[in-house]
């Protein structure tokens, strides 16, 4: 059972860098002159913090089969599809 307490806090470490991460992408876009200059890096920044979202939620799936499944991103689910 060891491996899944590990699991969960793996999860939960990727969840809260997730907020870190938007966090960080929310204060730079309050000014709209660094948001219009830097569009594509913020929305790679949003991007990082998904991919850490769905990285947490399949590390506690019951199922990995489903939680591969559930992941809203093509490339990161495909990526995940090669492990099995």
């Amino acid at each position: 059972m060891a491996n899944v307490a590990t699991h969960r806090q793996i999860a939960v470490v990727l969840e809260e860098l997730s907020q870190e991460v938007e966090a960080l992408g929310g204060a730079l876009c309050v000014d709209m002159d660094i948001a219009m200059r830097h569009l594509d890096t913020l929305q790679s920044i949003d991007l990082i913090a998904q991919k850490q979202r769905s990285l947490a939620s399949l590390l506690v799936s019951d199922c990995l089969e489903t939680g591969i499944e559930q992941i809203a991103i093509d490339t990161l689910r495909e990526r995940m599809r090669m492990l099995r």
